[in-house]
This record gives structure tokens, sequence and C-alpha cells, in this order.
């Protein structure tokens, strides 16, 4: 699969929160597309990722 453009090699499926988690990424701070289509935070423990998928992760930086 795919993160950002880097690709990451999965053990087989696995749910996408943990796909994250192992990625470095706070799950609960980022809006994340998966082959083009937005994934709400709510979905995320409960949507399954495979060698195939594209993931975009988008963190959220804030300033002033």
């Amino acid at each position: 699969m795919k993160i950002n453009g880097k690709v990451v090699a999965l053990d087989g499926p696995a749910p996408l929160i943990d796909v994250l988690i192992r990625a470095g990424y706070d799950a609960c701070g980022v809006a994340l597309e998966m082959n083009g289509q937005l994934v709400k935070r709510a979905d995320m423990a409960k949507t399954m990722v495979d060698d195939d998928d594209v993931l975009e992760v988008f963190s959220f930086t804030g300033g002033g």
C-alpha cells in the first residue's frame, strides 16, 4: 500500500487506525482519503486496508 506516496508493507488486511498509528500518525488529528474517498474519523477503526490501497493523510497545524 501507499501512504502519501510512500510504499508501506502490510502483513495482510489491517484496520486503518492501526496502520496510521504504526506509520506515526495521530489518528485523532488527521483527515484522510483512502483511494480518493474521504474516510470519517469515526470509521477509521472499522475500515480495513490492504496492499492495493492508497492513503493520503493530511495533518492540521495551527499558527497565527
